[in-house]
């Protein structure tokens, strides 16, 4: 067997390094349970959509529900909806609030829910002195959201609602108003116009207008995009066709057309421009500032001082070292061989931490850490594991046994924690009591940071950063970097 990689199984196969990397494999994991609660547990980040229908004669009940993420991808939601009644005379609260029904189902974007309620249900919510209210909380890998709407009770036997509410106003006085709900959203050139509908008859189609100053488009300046249909309609429009340019001030109306029924036109509103990476950004913060990774950044390191121990210092101490330099093998060849497989335990206790971790955010999120920072990540980990493995290496080729271990815990108590109260003394006795002492602390502690191996995460995250900044100044104002 090759000595390096025979070194290597000696090294990454030692208890010690299993039991701290499945310690820290476990954290990983924690970690992604972490990120998928401070996800799940916030206001939800997403853009959802409803249009309910209730028929008071038959009870039938029709919830078209749709929900995207930040980017306007389908997205997995529990959703509990619930019916309740209020006096009508009476302000609601949710001390007038009575639940009458409740119901759950789990959608990945779009989802027809249809049910047929009890007859004292019915009678109870057809009831002439009381208001409908129905409730929908969605809780999603990406948050928690909850609205609650009035249905309207357009005639005697059907009372709708939606949200965010598109009505469509005929043309004629003697019609009713189409309810739908929807969005629209601009990914790069393209328009995606995404409604749901159920249109009183066949043959309706859409159409879509935009204006960029206050005048309010009509059907005859408006474009068609598409027949519609009964559900989820998602209709997309390359705007580079157009040479139209999309501002904050850009507004859209949509309109019904029919040759049955006529035209119908909705109010204006805005655009949404769709973000992407946000979700990935905001995993990446988290993980950058979790518990895990700062554990596994200051405590795996102790691995390698015990390592440098076990391959060097050691066998130095009792005299194995040298029986094996008297082999026909060099000095060099035995220092070399076991540095390297300290270094590779390093690359590969990283990878797996890091691995499991993100894998296991992916599962639970559907997303993961921004593969730019997973690099930036690794780079960062493995460089401070091998910076203080290579402190510790040089140490037991000069010292050995006990000698070396006082010397190096020495040093990782140093780095650890007496290098930054020094950092904090430097600060005061040079700045004093001034309001910008925290500043000051913070811009010697990113200095200390080019002497300490075991910051090496935070230094190349810093870099990073400021290298984002620096991106986006230049997309900003390109003119400025050159000047």
């Amino acid at each position: 067997m090759n000595p390096v990689f025979y070194d290597f199984k000696r090294a990454f196969l030692r208890p010690v390094t299993l039991i701290a990397l499945a310690v820290f494999i476990l954290a990983g994991i924690g970690l992604s349970y972490l990120v998928s609660i401070s996800l799940s547990t916030r206001i939800g980040d997403f853009y959802s959509e409803f249009l309910a229908k209730l028929n008071l004669e038959t009870g039938e009940f029709t919830l078209y529900y749709n929900i995207y993420d930040l980017e306007g991808k389908p997205l997995l939601a529990n959703v509990e909806t619930t019916l309740s009644v209020f006096n009508k005379i009476s302000e609601f609260t949710p001390e007038n609030e009575q639940p009458v029904k409740r119901f759950s189902f789990t959608a990945k974007g779009y989802y027809v829910f249809k049910t047929t309620l009890e007859k004292s249900v019915i009678e109870t919510l057809a009831n002439p002195d009381m208001d409908v209210f129905l409730k929908i909380a969605s809780s999603t890998p990406l948050g928690y959201w909850e609205i609650g709407k009035v249905l309207l009770k357009l005639n005697g036997s059907e009372a709708v609602t939606s949200d965010p509410m598109i009505l469509f106003i005929p043309a004629s006085d003697i019609k009713l108003p189409i309810f739908s709900a929807g969005h629209v959203f601009l990914r790069d050139d393209e328009l995606i116009i995404s409604v749901l509908i159920e249109p009183p008859g066949q043959g309706f189609q859409l159409y879509f207008a935009i204006s960029s100053d206050e005048t309010t488009p009509d059907i005859n300046n408006a474009t068609l995009v598409g027949d519609v249909s009964t559900g989820l309609n998602v209709y997309r429009v390359n705007l580079s066709d157009f040479n139209v340019n999309i501002t904050t001030e850009t507004i859209i109306k949509l309109f019904l057309k029919s040759s049955e029924s006529g035209t119908y036109s909705s109010d204006m509103f805005r655009i949404i421009r769709l973000e992407t990476g946000r979700t990935q950004r905001e995993i990446t913060g988290i993980v950058v500032g979790s518990p895990a990774l700062e554990m596994f950044s200051q405590f795996f390191p102790i691995v390698m001082l015990y390592l440098a121990y076990a391959l060097v210092a050691k066998p130095k101490g009792i005299g194995a070292l040298e029986f094996l330099i008297a082999r026909p093998v060099t000095r060099w060849e035995v220092y070399f061989t076991r540095f390297v497989a300290g270094v590779l335990t390093a690359l590969v206790s990283a990878g797996v931490f890091l691995a499991t971790s993100n894998v296991g955010i992916v599962l639970l999120t559907g997303y993961g850490i921004e593969s730019s920072h997973v690099v930036t990540l690794f780079i960062g980990v493995t460089g401070s594991l091998i910076a203080f493995y290579s402190l510790c290496y040089m140490l037991s080729t000069v010292v050995s046994g006990g000698k070396y271990l006082a010397v190096s815990i020495f040093l990782y108590l140093f780095f650890t924690i007496i290098m930054n109260i020094i950092v904090f003394i430097i600060a005061y006795l040079i700045y004093g009591l001034t309001p910008r002492l925290g500043e000051e602390v913070l811009g010697l502690q990113y200095i200390s940071y080019y002497f300490n191996p075991l910051e090496f995460t935070k230094l190349c995250n810093l870099f990073r950063e400021q290298g984002l900044y620096i991106l986006a100044q230049y997309r900003r104002f390109p003119w400025s970097i050159h000047t």
